[in-house]
């Protein structure tokens, strides 16, 4: 042992144990946190031009910006949108971009775009995309109650606590809600105001230059002894910042007197009207909402966080309170305490499966030995690497020990009967086989990749390391201990015995196999099945190829008596999997905490507090349950409001979660007055609402001029709405559920009149604004140390109607008209956004087809074929399908794995100098799909992403044993020539069956944690029940067709 080793064991021993507590130290550093952070990289720019319309912002502000910005490197696509008054545009980056360079290089872009920009446009913000819909939710909220107006609780803790939680590092914000600023409303009577002469206008430019202050300049005088000094001029105010006196203001009517501004408004001081709500159990209270940075340790945090709050409270004033309002952290750690649990449960179940079969504490003692020192450096790498400690990254830990394991026990096995590390050959090629298929994660499609990379990331370092572990510090662990070569004992001596028994079985059995191989073979791709039941029922084009597959398939007789038959008999397990499994499975993220979801919705044209007054009836009942733990109300805007309701641990996996949403929808029927609808516990969900659909058939169309794709919007609008089963189809820039959601009146304008009396359109919106002007900001006070805003709103506003709008007279140039005089007004659905992607223009249509889906599609496929054929260059329209389940753009990732195949044929081809015993090896890999297929089939189980990484990861652990094998069988036949191959196969497999053994079912006992508990949760339970499965189908594929692949039919005869 010495010879083949440079360095001594103790030497190597110290070495990794060093290593080890390098590893040990660095742990606490590693982010926790609950889900992965990761995502596409991205930045939106984003700015406001008030008083600009949609079309207008597109064309001064939006392109300008764009047509910049999409130089970026890194950039794969470029979104905007452009609202009435402001505008956005949000760069979707490649994942390999430095987002540091990035920012600094479209920071630089704004600052030499903006002066080119049209004045009123606000400097543009950058913003960088958070890291996944949960990233912007608070871990912390706390609570602050005092006997004290919300507004002076808000400002106690924004100069007291904010300050001091913002200068914790991890933290990434801190936001504090519930208090409405205060302002000043300043109500004008719209009829006096003309009466006097004075505009709407004269009143806003007398309060401005009442509080205006404006740089003119700089000029310079000469002194006396010959030299100059510079002056600065500035006009200030002629009112005190802090103060607002409106009898200070005067202003000039049309008789030329002058008249106090207090004559002329009456003056509130109020709270502002909010513009949504955000309460914690039904209670208006300050909420102090603190966001974690991305790569904070959660836990840690938490505990700095509530150690600051606790000492903060203690100087706080007599009567304020501080409360935990939520915190996260409580189900991370329960989560963890999962994950840890599962851990220490499949370690526990190896240590004592490796015990049972060993019966010797020194191989044990080497397991646990070997296992912990490779976790321990390879904590090194997962700091180096940036990896944080989170669910998906923690089972990654859990499942590669099954792997490390096996490493171990196949180079302690070899060493105790060869006393070499030729070994280490078949064990570095069946890890790298492994780690290659585990590779092909970081190619996937974003939305598995951002899921799984960091679980593939630990599976691959803890598999590297274990080759260095397997490779010095186990053979140097087996010298110092003195765990030799194998002694024989009473078991040896049966076990031998059996041996003898099971070669002569199995030397048989695998004469009779080669003997049919064909009829073995005919019989495995039965088995795994052939796609014949995807085979489209026509095929398009034309030719003999074309019209010969028509006239077999494209009848009938073979659809309705041939094909059921020939689909069931050579479909396989593939066609249960497809037909039963995949096609119903839908992508899934399960969190973990079970959370009930409640959404109200009103009509367009409701108000914020209706929609608080309805929400608060909900609460009211929420209230009465004390197994809620929390419910948080987020009131988004005068449609829409949502609660998410929380449950005490003791009764998350009770029945109570569903006593309580039938209860809800009783409630919400009860309630009416708004739509409900309610979600959650993972069934199927509630919703009320009797809105008109917009339509689930859509059609987005792509041009490079807005009115040629308007233009061909309507064209293709008519070309639809002439079929009968078609009666309506809307035209919006984007998607809506409902058919009111872009409902709004507009002015169709007489132009031919306002020509005729000279009148321009901007005169017309000018007379009419201070009729029904509302919230017109004027200026900014310091009140009480706080900045307060003054708005002039019209007393009409709150009078008038649509009929009023029309009918009421006004003055232009003297004369006076109506605006019934120059337009009508209508009510319908027009775009409000102009949208585009990669520069071009998007319109959304959506219809509804009454009749048959599929007729629908066969029918819309037919018309974007004609109408695309007809569309100018540059310029396309395409069905938009939405679905929630596995689509075809999703299929890609499975051509994937024919690399990983690949990667597995070189390895295997360079370890055994052969092309035919690879191909035999990765025929075991489709044998252990049939495993998959048939257990999520048996079980009824949902294909997520954690099937998939089951495909993955039985790429590269079926072959391992294989590997072994076939090197050993190698081996035997350099030692043993004239061994006929048949025997030198059977004696390899004696002489392997064992780690085989211990490998196979130590890697399936890893698993069997991740099955336990309430429900099968997401991603975990498929993952290892697809695993399980596949291994055990892979025993029967090395079992049997590893030696029929392998070995010669006359050679096994002989």
């Amino acid at each position: 042992m010495s010879k083949i080793r440079t360095f001594s064991p103790f030497t190597l021993i110290v070495a990794f144990v060093c290593l080890s507590l390098v590893g040990l130290a660095l742990l606490p550093l590693l982010p926790v946190k609950l889900s992965p952070s990761r995502t596409l990289p991205g930045l939106t720019v984003s700015f406001s031009m008030p008083g600009n319309s949609s079309r207008v912002i597109e064309a001064e502000v939006t392109s300008r910006l764009e047509a910049m910005l999409t130089r970026v490197k890194g950039v794969k696509n470029v979104n905007s949108t452009s609202d009435n008054g402001s505008g956005s545009i949000t760069l979707e980056m490649d994942k390999h971009a430095d987002m540091d360079a990035t920012r600094f290089e479209v920071s630089t872009i704004v600052r030499q775009t903006w002066p080119q920009l049209p004045e009123g446009v606000s400097y543009p913000q950058i913003r960088t995309s958070r890291s996944n819909t949960n990233a912007d939710r608070p871990f912390m909220t706390y609570t602050l109650n005092a006997p004290a107006t919300p507004i002076l609780i808000q400002r106690y803790a924004e100069e007291n606590i904010k300050p001091v939680l913002g200068q914790l590092k991890g933290v990434y914000k801190v936001e504090l809600t519930g208090a409405t600023p205060m302002e000043w409303q300043l109500e004008y009577d719209n009829v006096q105001l003309t009466n006097l002469g004075i505009s709407m206008s004269d009143i806003q430019s007398a309060i401005a230059g009442h509080y205006e202050k404006e740089f003119l300049g700089i000029c310079s005088i000469e002194k006396g002894d010959g030299g100059r000094e510079w002056i600065r001029l500035v006009k200030t105010s002629t009112g005190k910042e802090t103060e607002f006196h409106p009898q200070d203001i005067r202003l000039k009517t049309k008789e030329g007197t002058l008249v106090g501004l207090e004559k002329l408004i009456k003056v509130m001081h109020v709270e502002a009207e909010p513009t949504s709500y955000y309460r914690i159990n039904g209670l208006n209270s300050i909420y102090l909402n603190l966001t974690a940075e991305e790569t904070a340790n959660q836990l840690e945090l938490s505990k700095q966080v509530k150690q600051t709050m606790w000492e903060l409270e203690q100087k706080m004033p007599s009567g304020y309170e501080v409360h935990i309002g939520y915190d996260a952290t409580e189900h991370i750690q329960k989560e963890l305490d999962k994950i840890y649990f599962r851990t220490g449960l499949t370690v526990l179940i190896l240590l004592i499966f490796v015990a049972l079969i060993t019966w010797n504490l020194r191989y044990l003692f080497l397991i646990v030995t070997s296992l912990s020192v490779n976790l321990a450096i390879a904590f090194i790498f997962y700091y180096a690497l940036g990896l944080e400690m989170q669910l998906y990254s923690l089972a990654g830990i859990t499942i590669s020990l099954n792997l490390v394991i096996d490493n171990t026990i196949v180079m302690t096995d070899h060493i105790r009967r060869r006393q070499n590390l030729e070994a280490f050959v078949s064990v570095l090629a069946a890890t790298l086989t492994t780690v290659g298929a585990l590779v092909i994660i970081f190619f996937l499609d974003d939305k598995l990749r951002l899921d799984l990379q960091d679980f593939a990331a630990v599976v691959i370092i803890n598999l590297l390391v274990s080759l260095f572990v397997a490779l010095f510090f186990v053979p140097a662990m087996i010298q110092k201990i003195g765990l030799g070569g194998m002694k024989e004992n009473k078991a040896r001596f049966w076990i031998k015995r059996f041996g003898v028994y099971f070669s002569r079985l199995y030397l048989r059995l695998i004469g009779g196999f080669c003997r049919y191989r064909v009829m073995a073979c005919i019989l495995l791709v039965l088995a795994f099945g052939l796609p014949v039941f995807l085979l489209p029922e026509k095929m398009e084009g034309e030719g003999k190829l074309a019209e010969y597959y028509n006239k077999v398939f494209n009848n009938s007789t073979y659809k309705e008596k041939v094909k059921p038959i020939v689909d069931k008999a050579l479909g396989g397990s593939l066609r249960l999997f497809v037909d039963k499994v995949y096609t119903g499975s839908y992508f899934n993220r399960d969190e973990g905490e079970t959370v009930l979801s409640v959404y109200a919705s009103l009509p367009n044209g409701s108000t914020l507090e209706q929609m608080n007054v309805l929400v608060k009836k909900m609460e009211t009942y929420l209230t009465e349950f004390k197994e809620i733990k929390q419910f948080q109300t987020s009131i988004y805007s005068a449609r829409r409001a949502g609660i998410q309701i929380y449950f005490m641990k003791e009764h998350q996996h009770s029945g109570f979660p569903y006593t309580l949403k039938a209860n809800i929808i009783s409630k919400a029927l009860n309630l009416g007055g708004g739509h409900w609808e309610v979600y959650g516990l993972q069934d199927q969900g509630f919703s009320n609402s009797v809105r008109e659909s917009a339509g689930s058939f859509r059609v987005k169309m792509y041009g490079y001029n807005y009115d040629e794709l308007a233009y061909w919007g309507e064209k293709l609008k008519e070309k639809l709405l002439g079929h009968r089963r078609i009666k309506e189809v809307t035209i919006n820039s984007e998607f809506s559920w409902w058919k009111d959601d872009y409902s709004e009146f507009f002015l169709d304008l007489d132009k031919h009149r306002l020509a005729k009396e000279n009148i321009t359109g901007m005169q017309l919106f000018t007379a009419l604004r201070p009729v029904f002007g509302r919230d017109i900001s004027c200026a900014n006070i310091v009140y009480e140390g706080q900045p307060e805003m003054l708005r002039l709103t019209s007393r009409q506003s709150e009078e008038y109607d649509v009929w009023s709008l029309a009918n009421i007279p006004f003055e232009i140039n003297g004369n006076s008209y109506k605006l019934a005089d120059f337009a009508t007004v209508e009510k319908g659905l027009s775009p409000q956004k102009v949208a585009k992607e990669n520069q071009q223009y998007r319109l959304c249509l959506q219809y509804e087809y009454i009749g048959s889906g599929e007729q629908g599609r066969k029918l819309l496929k037919k018309d974007l074929e004609e109408f695309n054929a007809d569309l100018p260059m540059g310029y396309m329209a395409e069905d938009e399908q939405r679905s929630w389940s596995w689509g075809q753009n999703d299929n890609k990732q499975y051509a994937l794995l024919l690399i990983v195949i690949a990667i597995i044929f070189f390895t295997t081809s360079i370890l055994f100098n052969s092309l035919k015993q690879p191909l035999a090896i990765i025929f075991v890999i489709p044998i252990s799909y049939i495993g998959v297929f048939l257990t999520f089939y048996l079980f009824g189980l949902n294909f997520d992403q954690g099937g998939f990484a089951s495909f993955v990861l039985l790429c590269g652990i079926t072959v391992n044993a294989s590997i072994y094998i076939m090197n050993e069988y190698n081996d035997i036949r350099r030692r043993f020539p004239r061994l006929k191959p048949v025997r030198a196969f059977v004696k390899a497999w004696n002489v392997k069956i064992i780690p085989i053994f211990l490998t196979v079912v130590s890697t399936i006992l890893g698993f069997i944690p991740f099955m336990v508990g309430t429900g099968k949760e997401a991603f975990w339970f498929p993952l290892a029940a697809g695993t399980i499965g596949g291994l055990i189908m892979s025993i029967l594929g090395i079992f049997i067709f590893l030696p029929i692949f392998t070995l010669k039919k006359e050679r096994v005869l002989k």
